[in-house]
């Protein structure tokens, strides 16, 4: 997967947060998207991921030209983010929080089949070392985990592109090894990654390519 950003300019009243900015990313490569609080990094990617729309420039995917509304869109079109404050519910189970949107139903009366739910979901944690518990309540996963339910989210929507919105902020040093070895794999299994971040040592150890 090619995804390229050409001449994005995104406004604010009184204040521009993005200016004709160019950016890629390439399948098996991770990015990190470098620059201090309040750069624009995260407005430049809500753009990407269709929560904001740029006044100029455009979204160019796999050489074609394309225009998102919505987030739905994004991930139509294998863009996936994992934002910094994350989008999980915490009543429902993980298995129930994956389903949401993309409802699997089996039998006469289309009950919710989430036992093929649950079976993509422990296909992924296996092939991408996520190890999350379909069953567990969100509200009583560690943080670390909780985020990785957030990327299982993402690649249960099929996403080959994941934008990694500070991923480290809120995860212990032990947690952030561990999802450094997430990032990797995901890397070496041919995703894309846009690592945002002000943490020069992290992206040192993670990105193929920094962007300033």
């Amino acid at each position: 997967m090619k995804v390229e950003l050409r001449g994005i300019t995104k406004r604010f009243p009184g204040v521009i947060a993005n200016e004709g900015v160019d950016l890629s990313v390439n399948g098996g490569e991770v990015l990190a998207l470098l620059g201090e609080n309040g750069a624009g990094k995260s407005t430049l990617m809500n753009v990407l991921y269709g929560l904001y729309h740029a006044e100029e420039g455009e979204i160019v995917i796999n050489d074609e030209v394309l225009e998102f509304a919505s987030p739905a869109d994004a991930l139509e079109a294998g863009i996936g983010m994992v934002l910094q404050h994350f989008m999980l519910v915490p009543v429902f189970t993980v298995n129930e929080n994956l389903m949401l949107g993309h409802e699997q139903t089996h039998g006469p009366l289309g009950r919710l089949d989430f036992d093929a739910s649950r079976e993509r979901i422990m296909e992924l944690s296996e092939r991408y070392g996520l190890s999350v518990d379909p069953d567990a309540l969100v509200a009583d996963l560690p943080v670390g985990v909780q985020q990785r339910a957030e990327i299982l989210k993402a690649l249960y929507s099929d996403a080959d592109c994941l934008i990694l919105d500070e991923p480290t902020a809120v995860l212990t040093p032990s947690e952030i090894d561990e999802l450094e070895g997430i990032i990797s794999g995901l890397r070496d299994s041919g995703k894309a990654i846009i690592f945002i971040t002000h943490k020069l040592a992290e992206v040192m150890r993670v990105a193929d390519r920094i962007a300033v």
